[in-house]
């Protein structure tokens, strides 16, 4: 989304702080926190005009426990719950501390996400790069692309989708 207005409001210091302090831990800009600040205040409390889906495929919401490995072999699994998957990507809720190993390596940073579909017995394995990340109550999710899918899981991830 291009971004062609500015708008400058007075504000406390304290306050200023805080969002700082939200900024600097999901790893954004200053801007970029408030922004999510104000469309999670008007989603939830004002008719705020939602955009148009730009996604190539769209995305099925589910709850599929998973497990995420980051590509760094010392560092430990994490627990996670994939919240919505499709052709191309997936939405993931995972502990908070696993932010800072996510983002280690810049450009490659990558993880695998491992679970089952429902109604399936076939484990998936499936390499991600984040795009998104957002903390939610306590937690981050993390909208991520796939980047290498053999073609074996991706066809079972189809079947499931269709």
């Amino acid at each position: 989304m291009k971004k062609r207005v500015t708008i400058c409001f007075r504000t406390s210091q304290d306050l200023r702080v805080a969002v700082e302090k939200v900024a600097q831990q999901d790893h954004r800009s200053l801007s970029s926190a408030i922004e999510l600040i104000l469309m999670e205040y008007l989603s939830r409390n004002a008719d705020y005009p939602q955009q148009h889906e730009r996604r190539r495929y769209g995305r099925k919401q589910v709850s599929i426990p998973a497990r995420i490995k980051t590509a760094d072999p010392k560092k430990k699994h994490y627990k996670a719950t994939i919240l919505d998957i499709s052709l191309s990507g997936l939405r993931v809720s995972m502990p908070k501390e696993s932010l800072p190993e996510l983002y280690e390596g810049s450009d490659t940073r990558q993880f695998e996400t491992s679970f089952v579909l429902p109604q399936d017995d076939r484990s998936l394995r499936i390499v991600c790069r984040p795009q998104r990340v957002v903390p939610v109550n306590g937690s981050i999710q993390v909208g991520a692309s796939f980047v290498d899918t053999e073609f074996t899981q991706y066809r079972q991830l189809q079947q499931y989708l269709m």
